[in-house]
């Protein structure tokens, strides 16, 4: 999304690749709250060094286990409620891929915990997540956390959890990749659950180059117009995953995936990576996408 040439690139994951539920979720609402005239950016957090983003903050950051919860105006209370449920989702997140070596973990340097930004005030309706950080954007005065904040968070605490399993201000992998993991690491979509689901998905994308098949989607240039922006392809990510990741679809595991994490942080490009650990080939997974998508749903032979 940022790229700056000779210097570090900036890709947040995500660019509101969110489905419209939560997107109407995070809206911006009334508020009680006055809305703050100045912030002070005491120590700021790693998103001014590895991000395009370089909000201040209150000065007033509340440590939590795996975090560092900053805010342009959350309360004391929403800082420790949201650091507590934060550290409850990575927790989930680390038991998801077995993963309990936190040495092994790259944080950006001079860091060594997730800096999670609760975006308050700035007009900006974002879920960002960074190498070291995320933002969630919380409009009212109160934390009162549900399925779609579990969502939101295991979604950005994965993308962050790639990132420091690798080690790199970006990512690697194709997006249908990381975004794919996010979505099932955050508990699925299930937008396409059926033959009839896919059938109209591929007939609603017949005009696009891509003809809908998210393995074209490499990187962010390779949406059509609009999707990265919309959550358009949100379900057909996750149905991606959910068919590698399912024992009656391709039945591979979440070991697969730490793997292909670790071999991009030791150097390997995403199809090299991919072919290793999933054993397909990136342009033959193109090619067959749709038939193997149909017998998935048993649509097919």
């Amino acid at each position: 999304m940022f790229i700056i040439k000779s210097r570090l690139i900036y890709k947040p994951f995500k660019r509101f690749i969110l489905p419209v539920f939560l997107l109407s979720f995070v809206v911006p609402g009334c508020t009680d709250d006055p809305v703050p005239t100045k912030t002070d950016s005491v120590e700021p957090g790693s998103w001014v060094t590895y991000s395009p983003i370089k909000w201040t903050h209150d000065g007033e950051p509340y440590p939590s286990y795996y975090c560092i919860v900053y805010s342009d105006g959350a309360s004391y209370e929403m800082k420790r409620d949201v650091g507590a449920f934060a550290d409850e989702k990575f927790s989930e997140i680390l038991d998801l891929f077995d993963f309990y070596d936190l040495e092994d973990l790259r944080y950006p340097p001079g860091y060594d915990k997730i800096d999670v930004y609760i975006n308050r005030f700035h007009e900006e309706t974002i879920a960002y997540a960074y190498w070291g950080s995320i933002f969630i954007t919380i409009r009212s005065s109160d934390f009162y956390p549900d399925y779609r904040y579990e969502y939101l968070f295991k979604h950005e605490l994965t993308h962050v959890f790639e990132f420091l399993v690798e080690g790199k201000v970006n990512f690697i992998s194709d997006i249908w990749f990381t975004e794919g993991i996010a979505i099932y690491c955050g508990g699925g979509l299930f937008g396409i659950t059926d033959i009839d689901d896919l059938e109209s998905w591929i007939a609603k994308n017949s005009e696009d180059p891509g003809q809908g098949n998210p393995i074209r989607i490499h990187v962010w240039d390779d949406f059509p117009p609009g999707a990265d922006i919309t959550g358009y392809y949100c379900n057909v990510f996750d149905l991606t995953m959910r068919y590698l990741l399912d024992p009656d679809g391709y039945g591979k595991s979440m070991k697969d995936v730490l793997n292909n994490f670790y071999d991009i942080r030791n150097g390997m490009l995403f199809p090299d990576a991919f072919q290793k650990n999933f054993g397909i080939c990136i342009a033959d997974f193109e090619v067959e996408y749709y038939d193997r998508m149909r017998v998935y749903l048993g649509g097919g032979e």
